[in-house]
């Protein structure tokens, strides 16, 4: 069973732009805050509008344990589709993403704040998370509204916060909020 290594999981977030209009102001950024503000946590944003972007920022965290290593969550907010997330004008699959990460995201939970990431088969979702060795992947299989799925990913990283075992999370999730869980198409695996 996949265990965390500590309750506190403090959370690393590159966030994509969401619409093409520069006064658009979405964001998870405010929600985060919420969060750094009301639990015992720290966060870092980032916002990153390249995949090599992106990697960078990502490999930055994954090799400076010593600044890092309390960064648990790995947070990636941007667009999606089945097997994918958008950043910039490109798409870029988890099995890329597996391949650029692989064995070095040991203890992280990934979780994909993007519509239809995890629209996927389990067995592939089983190969990124042997591949990467990540402790759990977490995300979405619809199409998801900002704002609910936002407010979702509140609740799911706050409960992040009350367990180390991964099941527990789950099961917890689906307890509580059982009827945003189906709403949302929200999937984890570990």
């Amino acid at each position: 069973m996949p265990i965390a290594n500590q309750y506190d999981k403090n959370i690393f977030c590159l966030e994509g732009d969401w619409e093409s209009d520069l006064r658009e102001k979405s964001s998870v950024q405010s929600a985060l805050q919420l969060l750094e503000a009301n639990l015992v946590i720290d966060t870092i944003y980032k916002s990153c509008c390249t995949y090599e972007e992106f990697c960078s920022r990502l490999h930055t965290l994954l090799n400076d344990k010593r600044a890092y290593k309390k960064y648990t969550i790995i947070y990636l907010a941007f667009h999606g589709r089945k097997n994918k997330i958008q950043i910039g004008d490109e798409d870029y699959s988890l099995d890329q993403i597996g391949h650029e990460f692989e064995n070095q995201l040991a203890d992280r939970i990934i979780h994909f704040g993007s519509c239809k990431t995890l629209f996927i088969e389990e067995d592939k979702a089983k190969e990124f998370l042997k591949k990467t060795g990540a402790l759990a992947l977490s995300g979405y299989a619809r199409n998801i509204d900002f704002i609910s799925s936002t407010v979702f990913d509140i609740l799911y990283f706050e409960m992040c916060q009350n367990y180390v075992e991964i099941d527990a999370i789950e099961r917890n999730m689906f307890k509580n909020y059982g009827g945003l869980c189906e709403e949302l198409d929200f999937k984890i695996y570990y």
